[in-house]
């Protein structure tokens, strides 16, 4: 997979991440998901150039396994392909505004994925924000568990949602205590995609936690 030339592989993941977008990825299942996987291989666009330097087989192990796996990662401005997405989410600086307030930024240094997470600061004291969307509520209440055994900051797991989402009542009371027996504060926001223009790329659009 190291074969392929930087700027060809950069290429191809903007393509895959544009068409992602397009389709709305999040939402799709995964018979969806596998139908789409085999296409892009049949696109020649897509597959037609990874083929050029693997076999077919593994350029789709390659789109699966390389650009997807870091899609939701690189929509919120995190690892190594963040500047090839064009509608992404918003950074782990509009997260902490939103969920903590206007006065909250998060310390330099210390974002980290797996799940997506950071120090953030008023200025006064700090927190470890801990965010995902609600599939990911185990690894994200994991993640806490481990922030107050390893003596980090205290812990502020944040659910966050895309526009249009919504939790059921009782799915939000039940996500409220876990957060609770795990000893964790819990918000919940909604925010939503948007298209990276010259105009937007440094204010991605924002709205107010949700309750």
């Amino acid at each position: 997979m190291s074969d392929i030339p930087e700027a060809v592989r950069r290429s191809v993941i903007r393509d895959i991440y544009l068409k992602a977008d397009q389709l709305g990825w999040d939402g799709l299942s995964p018979v969806d998901r596998t139908t789409w996987y085999n296409r892009w291989v049949d696109d020649e666009m897509l597959g037609g150039v990874l083929t050029r330097y693997m076999p077919r087989e593994r350029a789709r192990m390659w789109i699966k396994d390389v650009p997807m796996k870091h899609y939701n990662r690189a929509r919120s401005g995190i690892g190594p392909y963040a500047d090839l997405v064009s509608t992404p989410l918003p950074s782990a600086y509009d997260i902490a505004r939103i969920a903590l307030g206007e006065d909250w930024t998060v310390l330099n240094g210390t974002l980290r994925e797996k799940p997506n997470r950071c120090q953030v600061t008023d200025g006064h004291g700090q927190k470890l924000m801990i965010w995902g969307n609600p599939r990911n509520l185990k690894s994200l209440v994991w993640a806490g568990l481990n922030a107050r055994v390893d003596g980090l900051p205290s812990p502020i797991v944040v659910i966050s949602l895309l526009q249009g989402e919504r939790l059921a009542e009782s799915e939000r009371r039940r996500h409220q205590k876990v957060c609770e027996l795990a000893g964790l504060n819990l918000r919940v926001i909604t925010t939503r995609a948007t298209r990276t223009t010259s105009a937007n790329r440094e204010t991605p659009a924002l709205r107010l936690p949700d309750g």
